[in-house]
Formats: C-alpha cells, structure tokens, sequence
C-alpha cells in the first residue's frame, strides 16, 4: 500500500483497490480515479476538516463523517463506539478525549487505526480531573483496541511539552501495530529527529516511519 502524509493530521492510504483519505486539512491531492474513495471526517476541528472535500472530482466517492458536523453535507454520519460496513469497509468507532471519534478500518485484510483527537492531552496547569478524565479515557479507548493494527496514525503534539510522549508510549505498550505514523504537529518536521532521540518502550516493534515534508509519499509492506 501506499501512504501519503498531507499536512498536519490528513493522510491518504491507497490500498490495492480502495483509496482511504483521512482528515484533510490542506496539501497536494492525487487521488487515483480508478478506486473507489472513501473519505473519513474524525471531527469539525478546522485543522482536521476541510469542507472543499466535498467539491472533489471523483467517480466514486463514499463520505464517512463524525457526527459532530452536524449533518451539514450528504454522507454517513456516525456514532462513538459503533461498527458499520460500507460496502466492503468495516469501521469502528472510539470515543475522541477531545471531539468527535477515532476510526478502527478493515479493508482488503488490512487494519488501519486513525486517531483524530484521540488522545492522553495532559496540559499543565489544567485543573487535576481534567487531565485524569483525558487519561482514563485515553486508556479506557486504547485498551479496546483487541484486534493487531497494521498501521496505526497516532497523535504526537509537541504543544504538550514534556507530556508529549504519553499517548504515543501508552500506545506502543498496549496495541500491536507494525507502523505508526506520528501526526498532529502542525507542519513541524523535526518531530520525527526529535522521536528518534527518545527512549521509548516499543514493546511491539512497532516502525515509527520518519516522515519530513508535506506531500511525502510512502510505500509500506505489509508482513
């Protein structure tokens, strides 16, 4: 398969027979027209939806979108902690710490984890039950996660500070994933030097893919 990394969060996966594009938000789109379209909105944040997605050229064209939007634009609207089959795409739902949901896709064999939102935000300075809600309920989510992901998108905020690291290690803990792909860091590249230098338990032996420039293309395999 193939993986683009737009900008920000949006990502564009092209499997054998199906183009998956996740929270598009800006970037150069070079969408195969000859595979059904399946474009996935985690939740209204601007940095995550871009409503030019539904002025796309495409043939093919299925729009899954959380139900946050409001049922503004024609597509399916869905609900946290629910499966749903699109035509031969299963997609489970997980509850955002922030808003709207995360998407668990089953496609063509493959299992692919988008976060959105979801993640352990832990601010300093906010009030203690705030940042114990954002950590049970980023556990709670994680650990529902039962089925090995083969790539997973995965939060990684360097706002956070020194508390940048936590749902990205708890994620490596408890989820076997064969690649992460960091996003959330607004277009600041050295994110992924920056990875590298950290001691990270990855209990899984994930792949944490480097990833330095808008528009970068990717070809993953597999195992």
């Amino acid at each position: 398969m193939y993986v683009t990394h737009l900008f920000h969060s949006g990502c564009l996966v092209e499997l054998e027979h199906h183009s998956l594009l996740f929270d598009y938000y800006q970037g150069d789109l070079k969408i195969n027209q000859e595979k059904p379209l399946y474009v996935f909105v985690s939740h209204r944040h601007f940095d995550h939806y871009n409503p030019q997605i539904f002025k796309l050229e495409h043939p093919q064209v299925t729009y899954i979108l959380s139900n946050d939007l409001r049922h503004k634009y024609d597509g399916h609207y869905v609900d946290v902690h629910q499966t749903y089959q699109f035509d031969d795409v299963k997609v489970k739902t997980l509850l955002s710490t922030d808003e709207g949901c995360a998407f668990i896709v089953e496609v063509e064999n493959k299992s692919i984890y988008f976060a959105g939102d979801l993640n352990w935000w832990h601010w300093d300075g906010e009030p203690d039950e705030d940042n114990q809600y954002q950590e049970i309920t980023y556990k709670q989510e994680i650990n529902s996660i039962q089925q090995p992901l083969d790539i997973a998108f995965v939060v990684v905020d360097k706002r956070q500070e020194d508390n940048y690291l936590l749902g990205l290690q708890y994620f490596l803990n408890h989820v076997n994933t064969q690649y992460i792909f960091p996003i959330h860091y607004f277009g600041d590249y050295t994110i992924s030097e920056q990875l590298k230098k950290e001691k990270l338990d990855n209990s899984y032996q994930a792949q944490i893919i480097d990833i330095h420039h808008q528009d970068e293309r990717f070809e993953i395999e597999i195992s």
